[in-house]
């Protein structure tokens, strides 16, 4: 079931399916956002804030509103 990647809790783990057309889109593949790729959630700020994904050995926080351009599963 494919879901955006805003929607999920700390320590879910998944893989990411696809990211939305959108002028962030180039920024997060850069990051390593990319299709295929294994992630899991390591901590999400109060208040709607920011979500902490690792990605290998990489930690990136992004906004729940970028976040939810990004299709996991």
């Amino acid at each position: 079931m494919t879901r955006k990647l805003s929607e999920y809790m700390v320590n879910q783990t998944g893989v990411i399916k696809q990211i939305l057309d959108t002028d962030v889109a180039e920024r997060l593949m850069e990051f390593g956002f990319l299709p295929g790729t294994i992630f899991s959630v390591i901590s999400r700020a109060p208040f709607n804030g920011p979500v902490c994904i690792q990605i290998e050995n990489n930690r990136i926080a992004l906004r729940l509103k970028e976040a939810a351009f990004v299709l996991v599963e």
